[in-house]
């Protein structure tokens, strides 16, 4: 699954992810979304698509009958076959019920309980998801505190939310709760795709009160309040080829509101936002895709010193949507992944402060090659970094150097996963990490038995916190790790997981022990 949420949301490797993201998508993953009978609110809520892009879907439906099946969804305008193979994990083709026949309306619920042993004490946490069809979703986390969310899908298409929910409009820059890329990894991460409000489990969630949204065949209408009197609203139109939004907030006399745009001309896509809350802010890009997996992408930026949006979480580099101003570009092409970002901070740099100018760019190189019954995909990942910073009368560049390379094999049921990862950060040594995972899982997923393991040692040394390496680790399903590695470390982790199939009901144990905590979980679906 990890691989095909890099592709969704433009990561370019696990390390990019949030916990909040992934927690989504398992949710995604467990409750797929039923692509010809779900309402546009249903699919907007998803987040799994633009607003053009569901305008058209049902276009599309509409005219040539039901989607049924991750290729021919591949063909639809707004679509490629990779980005719709990715998709259809998130995703069920029933089609519309023959004259007389009731409408796809059945009833799934997934429980799970964890425990996390560690010296300092265990936690305990539980979830619980219930779906009703494409009609209604109620969520219920319990971690540190407790996240309850109910949402109605009206039979018109409208979508209420009671509890806690998230809000993601436009590109980001003046209302998007949760998980946010820090940067540009990929030449896929330039544009997103907003989600409106819409429900969610999440441990961490950002808002708790109610929303509605309307999402009509062209008109797009939502608002909500929080518990602590927050005022959001959006209004919108969409067309098969663009979209248009008008966003505002209003949170304890403080305000601001934006508009955001996405054009498709062809293989040529437009995007981009325009903000102001006590100052402005603006972002404009374009893609293009001459042809199958080739892709271009380039994206301006500017925050004012003074722009203030409590709520907002666009893409940037290294701000919380202030003070900077920047350009980014990207190409990607078949198994190579390339990004360039430049960044400057006007008030940093009017006021002599640290890293006011940075610099960033990322190769990725994704091959795959195979060799009879073995599957070899070696992945080279090479980051250069730059913060240019006052040193007395003048200024000084400090660079980081990153450098990673992993061998992944797979043969059947059997994998393997070499990695070595080097870092050298200003004048410091250079530091590295290296880790080897071998692993089982039994080949076929729809078999009543399914079963897989995994065993990974990690070993680390770096200088200091300042040339850390952030790796991946396998965890439990819902629990997303990537701890910071630092000094000298070495790690052991055993990772384990038996499915049982019966019916329509699935028992899931899953177990995870290292040198520094125990985890267990049961996952129960009906």
């Amino acid at each position: 699954m990890i691989e095909a949420v890099l592709i969704i949301t433009g990561a370019g490797s696990p390390e990019e992810l949030g916990e909040s993201e992934m927690e989504r998508f398992e949710s995604l993953a467990a409750n797929p979304v039923c692509i010809n009978l779900a309402s546009s609110s249903r699919m907007r809520a998803s987040g799994l698509f633009s607003d053009y892009q569901i305008a058209s879907i049902q276009d599309y439906i509409e005219r040539t009958g039901d989607i049924l099946s991750a290729s021919e969804l591949g063909r639809v305008p707004g679509f490629t076959p990779p980005l719709a193979e990715a998709l259809a994990l998130f995703l069920s083709f029933e089609s519309h019920s023959p004259a007389g026949k009731r409408h796809y309306r059945s009833i799934r619920q997934d429980a799970t309980a964890r425990a996390v042993i560690k010296e300092a004490g265990t936690t305990l946490a539980g979830k619980y998801h219930l779906s009703y069809g494409e009609k209604a979703e109620f969520y219920l986390s319990r971690r540190e505190s407790t996240t309850a969310s109910a949402v109605i899908y009206g039979k018109r298409p409208w979508k209420a939310v009671l509890g806690d929910f998230n809000a993601r409009f436009g590109q980001g820059l003046l209302l998007w709760s949760g998980f946010s890329l820090s940067g540009f990894p990929s030449a896929g991460s330039f544009s997103r795709n907003g989600s409106g409000f819409s429900g969610t489990g999440s441990f961490s969630p950002s808002y708790r009160g109610i929303s509605v949204d309307y999402c009509g065949r062209s008109f797009l209408l939502a608002a909500g309040v929080t518990d602590s009197r927050a005022l959001m609203a959006s209004a919108g139109w969409r067309g098969s080829s663009a979209s248009i939004g008008v966003n505002g907030f209003l949170d304890a006399g403080k305000s601001g509101f934006s508009a955001d745009w996405k054009k498709g001309l062809g293989h040529l896509t437009l995007f981009g936002e325009a903000a102001w809350a006590d100052g402005v802010a603006a972002l404009a890009g374009a893609t293009w895709a001459p042809e199958y997996k080739t892709s271009v992408s380039i994206l301006a930026r500017y925050y004012s010193p003074d722009y203030s949006a409590p709520g907002a979480g666009a893409v940037r580099s290294s701000t919380k949507v202030r003070d900077e101003a920047g350009i980014a570009a990207g190409f990607a092409r078949k198994w190579l992944n390339c990004t360039v970002d430049m960044a400057l901070h006007p008030e940093k740099r009017r006021l002599r402060k640290t890293n006011y100018q940075q610099f960033k760019s990322v190769v990725n190189a994704t091959p795959t090659i195979t060799f009879g019954s073995w599957q070899i995909s070696p992945v080279i990942r090479w980051v250069e970094r730059m913060q240019l910073s006052p040193s007395g009368d003048s200024y000084s560049a400090v660079w980081r150097h990153d450098l990673r390379a992993d061998l992944k094999a797979s043969r059947g049921p059997f994998q393997g996963c070499l990695r070595l990862n080097g870092v050298q950060t200003a004048s410091y040594k250079p530091g590295g990490l290296a880790y080897l995972e071998l692993g089982y899982k039994t080949a076929s997923d729809t078999t009543r038995l399914q079963f897989s393991v995994y065993l990974r040692g990690t070993i680390c040394d770096t200088p200091n916190w300042t040339s850390r390496i952030y790796s991946y680790e396998r965890d439990l399903p819902g629990c997303f790790t990537v701890p910071a590695y630092y000094g000298k470390m070495h790690s052991l982790s055993l990772t384990t997981s038996l499915l049982y199939r019966h019916k329509k009901t699935r028992h899931q144990i899953n177990l995870r022990a290292s040198l520094k905590d125990f985890k267990i979980q049961y996952r129960l679906r009906l």
